[in-house]
Parts: structure tokens; C-alpha cells; sequence
């Protein structure tokens, strides 16, 4: 019996200084072996530690209390006061019949076509061209530094090319449009 409380202790060695395992408390780094200061001194210590974060919640619940009377007052002087004529235009709706866009202006646009006038744009050659090397390198077995650096920001090109596309649908969306419009 005697055999098997040494064994276990021999295995898990925990310092009764910091409680840490690893190590005895003869070789414990992390605390010194005295005391710094008597346990009067660090109970005072925690006492004074303790009294400061009192006196700040305290002030923090003072200065909330503060806050939330303030915004209570305020809003029942919102609720109070009446509209000005120049508030109004911020809840009215001026849409009529005759701002409403008109039937012969909407157009739709042939998805093929803009998707090809889409990828007609420089910016978004250049970054397919730029997709494409990169994924001819990853098939490569051996990569040099220079060309482990180009394959390094592939998501970076890849949201960058779908930004970019994103922009040049836009565009050619606009200029369909205004194509159809005249």
C-alpha cells in the first residue's frame, strides 16, 4: 500500500509555493521562499485595493444613474415639444406617380452580355491572369521563395477580383442601359 502512495507522488510533482506542477517547492522560480511583507501588511493591502474598486463602482452606478435620467428627461421633452414643419420632411413620402420611373425606362439587361463586357475590363484581366499563374504554381511539386511568395496571397487576389468584378458589372449594367435608353 505504502508502494503505491510513493509511486503517484513521484509522478505528479506540485509545488506547495504557487501550486504549479512541473516542479518542488525547493526549485520554484516564480515565488520567493520569504515573505515580502508580513500577512497585517497584505491584508491591509487587500483592503485598500478592495475599498478603491468599491469607491469606482460606486461612481460608475452614480455616473449611469446620471445618464439614464438625463435621456429620460430628454425624451419627454422630445415627447412634449411639438414638430417643427422642417422635421416633417424626415417621415414624409414625396414619391407621386410622376416621380415614379417609368415603364419605357427600366430595362432589362442580357445577363450574357454584361457578364461579357464585365470581364472585358482591364482590372479584372489582369487579376484572372494573376489567379491563373498562381493556381499553375500550386500544381507544382518544388516552389522557389519568389514563387512561394506569389502563391502566398491567393484569397487576398481572389476578394480583390471579386470587388473588382463587382465594380465592372456595375458599370457595364449602366452602360447597357444607357445604350437601350437612347
Amino acid at each position: 500500500m505504502a508502494s503505491i502512495a510513493m509511486s503517484c507522488a513521484s509522478t505528479a510533482a506540485v509545488c506547495t509555493r504557487c501550486r504549479r506542477a512541473g516542479h518542488l517547492a525547493k526549485d520554484c522560480q516564480s515565488l520567493p521562499f520569504l515573505r515580502l511583507q508580513t500577512v497585517a501588511e497584505e491584508r491591509a493591502q487587500r483592503q485598500a485595493r478592495r475599498a478603491q474598486f468599491e469607491a469606482r463602482k460606486a461612481e460608475k452606478e452614480r455616473k449611469c444613474a446620471e445618464l439614464e435620467s438625463r435621456k429620460a428627461a430628454g425624451e419627454a421633452c422630445q415627447a412634449v415639444r411639438p414638430r417643427k414643419e422642417a422635421d416633417k420632411w424626415e417621415s414624409e413620402s414625396v414619391g407621386t406617380e410622376s416621380t415614379a420611373p417609368s415603364a419605357g425606362f427600366v430595362h432589362e439587361v442580357d445577363a450574357a452580355e454584361l457578364e461579357r463586357r464585365a470581364s472585358m475590363d482591364k482590372e479584372v484581366r489582369k487579376l484572372v491572369k494573376v489567379l491563373r499563374e498562381i493556381c499553375k504554381l500550386e500544381e507544382c511539386d518544388h516552389l522557389e521563395t519568389l514563387q512561394a511568395a506569389k502563391v502566398a496571397p491567393k484569397t487576398d487576389v481572389e476578394s480583390e477580383l471579386e470587388s473588382v468584378l463587382g465594380l465592372a458589372r456595375a458599370r457595364a449594367r449602366h452602360e447597357l442601359r444607357r445604350e437601350r435608353a437612347l
